[in-house]
């Protein structure tokens, strides 16, 4: 039977951690989780699960270095198994999903499939995004990497036929105001830093405008589309008419810029863009 490598990379989660292993911790052949700089009790929390098989967590310090890619990289150089799976700290498998994800690892045979989920964001108003989805469990295989600063996407994964499971990841990060404005804040800083090393790249901008819009930076925003536009591939011309149809008609023009966020639940939701 294929083994799976459960991969997380985690900082300051001393309190999402323990509900998030607790929902999955038990379905996998091996625990890697990569700390970037806990100073709280999160590498302990980390250390004390066990895999299906009753083994404690391998725990790795990385030093942070404004990439999400980077420190992912490195959980994949620690993973084992035949298969990597990843969640987040504040990811949770209610027992529905646990149930469908036993079955699909029980399953798993194919190694040229790869297997979305759909992570479902709840936003401090209540409301409830639609599922997103994303490649969650892949083979591991040494020419798969990850890219980005923030919203990482796998690479040399071309080959592979995406299947989308039905399994669906709950995400309670946003369920706080003022942790999802940091979050933004930090996803605005971070693409700042990407586009300026891939000027070109058509996700890094699509994500910036749409970051700008969240902000309420207008005038930025379209700016950014421009550059998009300015690309002239299918590609950047869907990722740009999919901000205006989705995110520019959210612009209130009575306090000068301001995006109405209720409009925008579908799209602000972090995770992991294929490459």
């Amino acid at each position: 039977m294929p083994t799976v490598s459960l991969t997380m990379i985690v900082r300051d989660e001393q309190l999402n951690l323990p509900g998030c292993l607790q929902s999955c911790a038990d379905w996998f052949d091996e625990l890697v989780i990569v700390d970037t700089g806990s100073r709280d009790e999160t590498k302990a929390v980390a250390a004390a699960a066990r895999d299906r098989r009753g083994r404690a967590a391998r725990v790795f310090d990385f030093a942070w270095c404004d990439d999400f890619a980077a420190a992912r990289n490195e959980s994949l150089r620690h993973a084992t198994g035949d298969w990597v799976f990843w969640m987040d700290a504040d990811d949770r498998l209610d027992e529905t999903n646990r149930r469908k994800l036993a079955n699909l690892l029980a399953s798993l045979d194919d190694r040229s499939v790869g297997y979305e989920m759909g992570q479902v964001s709840q936003f401090p108003d209540g409301q409830v995004a639609p599922p997103f989805r994303q490649l969650r469990l892949f083979p591991r295989r040494p020419q798969l990497k990850w890219w980005g600063r923030i919203h990482e996407g796998l690479i040399g994964a071309a080959d592979l036929t995406y299947v989308n499971t039905g399994i669906h990841i709950w995400h309670v990060g946003y369920h706080d105001p003022a942790t999802l404005e940091a979050k933004s804040a930090r996803n605005l800083r971070l693409l700042e830093m990407q586009i300026a090393e891939t000027p070109r790249n058509a996700l890094v901008l699509f994500h910036l405008a749409r970051e700008y819009f969240i902000k309420g930076r207008a005038a930025e925003a379209f700016q950014t589309l421009a550059r998009l536009d300015a690309l002239g591939t299918d590609e950047a011309r869907s990722l740009a008419d999919d901000v205006r149809q989705r995110v520019a008609p959210s612009i209130d023009p009575r306090p000068a810029g301001q995006v109405r966020v209720e409009t925008l639940h579908g799209l602000t939701i972090g995770g992991t863009i294929i490459a």
